[in-house]
């Protein structure tokens, strides 16, 4: 009895381990391009603490003069609110008998309002001036490499830069120039800049680094009720072809784009374990051409075409294909939602940053799996009813 009940539903059971092959292969690929879409999420909400909404920088060389005629054209363009002018380069800074290479960014006054670097203050003071009293913000990795002391009037920061004008001296303190400055802030913004940023007033940095009217770039704030791209297009026409202006994806372009480029080759890999999955559907349908090769016999003496039996195969595997894909989609998602609500799976950071693994589901995911499925569980039906259609006979 055990083998007649095996040798009856063999050929179910192999559609429904296919089935079950295909369901999970599809909610492999709705978890991990989610998570990819979460990580893209996260990485651009970091970016965007310390990016402006718009970037303008020098096309060639690393600064340009700061006119008035220049600060008119960009004033004159409609969506932009504010101008924050940038003084950026690399420094030696010592505290305490540590030192450290940094990258300084002196910003004017106004720089609050280009980015949100301001609320990502977790200790001391958020602004750059108090009362008379110059202060700099520093990036939580910075601040705990050189184990710093906010306010510090015995040991203040020294920020050390060579100079640009005068003859080449072996004594550093007359080929270097030095600026003492107290820490104010921390910041924790993203982890790649709180490693190397230090966050200073505009006059200090051009103290130190006798810039004059050089800048290295222009920070830009839109108008909410502008479209930055339009914007953007009306600067360059504006400004002409020395300068370019970077929107807030393109300055992040790198990171996204190496992202991106990760979340296809994964894609392409879960793509294949899915068609190696597809193997079930093929062998289910070429035992069932097997079986049912009387039955298909039956019905070419009653009228049926090669075309009609291929039809009915690959009808065949399309069921088993969209039930599989249903399951997977629903099990996918159920899991992503779960995570996103309750985020029951941690990274085990536990740095207030990326507690947990962050999920995003898109639609536009969900169609590309639909037509991956689609598409390899076609292809696997193929020949099991081509060779159906060839093997029965009237």
């Amino acid at each position: 009895m055990a083998e007649q009940f095996i040798q009856q539903n063999f050929i179910q059971t192999l559609s429904n381990i296919a089935m079950v092959g295909v369901g999970f292969g599809t909610a492999a690929l709705v978890i991990v391009l989610s998570l990819f879409n979460g990580m893209e999420r996260t990485l651009t909400g970091m970016f965007n603490r310390h990016n402006p909404e718009l970037k303008i920088e020098v096309k060639e060389g690393k600064s340009f003069p700061y006119e008035w005629t220049l600060r008119n054209k960009i004033e004159n363009i409609e969506g932009v609110e504010a101008i924050t002018e940038v003084i950026e380069d690399k420094v030696l800074i010592l505290y305490n008998n540590k030192q450290k290479v940094v990258n300084m960014k002196g910003v004017s006054d106004n720089f609050a309002v280009q980015t949100q670097i301001d609320t990502t203050v977790v200790l001391g003071t958020n602004t750059l001036y108090n009362n008379d009293n110059r202060y700099a913000l520093v990036g939580s990795g910075v601040y705990q490499e050189l184990g710093l002391r906010l306010r510090d009037s015995m040991y203040p920061l020294q920020f050390w830069y060579p100079k640009r004008k005068g003859k080449a001296s072996l004594d550093p303190t007359k080929a270097f120039n030095k600026k003492i400055i107290q820490a104010g802030g921390v910041f924790v913004a993203e982890p790649q800049f709180d490693q190397s940023t230090v966050i200073v007033p505009i006059k200090f940095a051009n103290s130190l680094l006798n810039y004059d009217n050089l800048r290295t770039g222009l920070e830009i704030k839109v108008n909410d009720h502008y479209n930055a791209n339009n914007v953007k297009a009306a600067l360059l026409e504006a400004i002409g072809d020395d300068f370019i202006v970077k929107t807030r994806p393109e300055q992040q372009s790198q990171v996204l784009r190496a992202l991106k480029i990760e979340k296809f080759f994964t894609y392409g890999t879960f793509a294949l374990i899915l068609g190696i999955a597809s193997f079930n559907v093929f062998f289910a349908l070429a035992m069932l051409s097997i079986e049912k090769s009387h039955d298909m016999n039956i019905l070419k003496s009653m009228g049926a075409t090669n075309r009609m039996i291929r039809m009915i195969f690959i009808l065949e595997g399309a069921l088993v294909a969209l039930s599989g894909a249903i399951f997977g989609l629903i099990s996918g998602y159920s899991f992503c939602f779960a995570q996103e609500r309750f985020q029951w799976i941690s990274t085990g950071a536990n740095n207030g940053i990326l507690d947990a693994y962050p999920v995003e589901t898109r639609w536009q995911d969900f169609l590309i799996i639909c037509i991956t499925v689609t598409t390899i569980t076609l292809f696997a039906a193929i020949i099991p009813a081509r060779n159906a259609a060839k093997n029965s006979r009237r």
